[in-house]
């Protein structure tokens, strides 16, 4: 159900938004405009909050939870990255294009976000150069964030998810289902199984 979010729950997620998700740091009250334009949207796990195939016409921000992006190869499901509080989401080819979106984003955990329609952050594009660079900037970071991805598949499974144990708060990763964990890792749950079974006897006090 949506409700408001607090003054310090706010501050919080324009804080990491102007210090976490572009290369340039601005301040938080930058944002203001987009906030205050914005509503309250919870997703319970599993929801999806954007099906491919269609054009999405708002732009998300997630303050709590955990977001996951998928799409289809053939009959494997692949997960192409996970956003955490503080992700401006958004699919270019939508916001830009205006196009249909080619991705799906699914909340892997009970996610809660601000919901903003696409035309108030295209304006504020336009209107703000300081928001324009930040918008730059953030592009910026998906890129070099694709790239690190790549370099990242040519570790084994088991680094790949112990990095990712170690990165995401015990709360979240603890709510991931085996399926989105063996998605993001690109291997099979039974993979994933075998995986977890040998950290538990290599490291049994864990």
């Amino acid at each position: 159900m949506a409700t408001r979010l607090t003054e310090k729950e706010l501050m919080r997620v324009k804080t990491l938004l102007a210090t976490q998700e572009s290369l340039y740091t601005v301040s938080p009250s930058l944002f203001d405009p987009i906030v205050d334009a914005a509503e309250v949207v919870d997703f319970a796990k599993g929801a999806v909050i954007m099906a491919p195939g269609s054009r999405i016409e708002h732009v998300y921000i997630l303050t709590d939870g955990l977001v996951g992006a998928t799409y289809s190869s053939g009959s494997k499901t692949i997960m192409h990255g996970l956003a955490e509080p503080g992700t401006l989401l958004l699919h270019g080819g939508s916001f830009f294009g205006r196009g249909p979106s080619y991705v799906q984003w699914e909340a892997v955990v009970g996610s809660r976000t601000l919901r903003v329609a696409d035309a108030v952050v295209r304006d504020y594009l336009h209107a703000n150069h300081e928001f324009a660079i930040w918008m730059y900037g953030m592009a910026e970071n998906n890129l070099r964030f694709a790239e690190e991805r790549t370099f990242i598949l040519s570790d084994s499974a088991e680094k790949r998810y112990l990095k990712l144990e170690r990165d995401l708060p015990r709360r979240v990763f603890r709510e991931l289902s085996s399926r989105v964990v063996a998605r993001y890792l690109g291997i099979t749950e039974q993979s994933l199984a075998r995986i977890k079974r040998n950290l538990l006897q290599n490291h049994p006090s864990d």
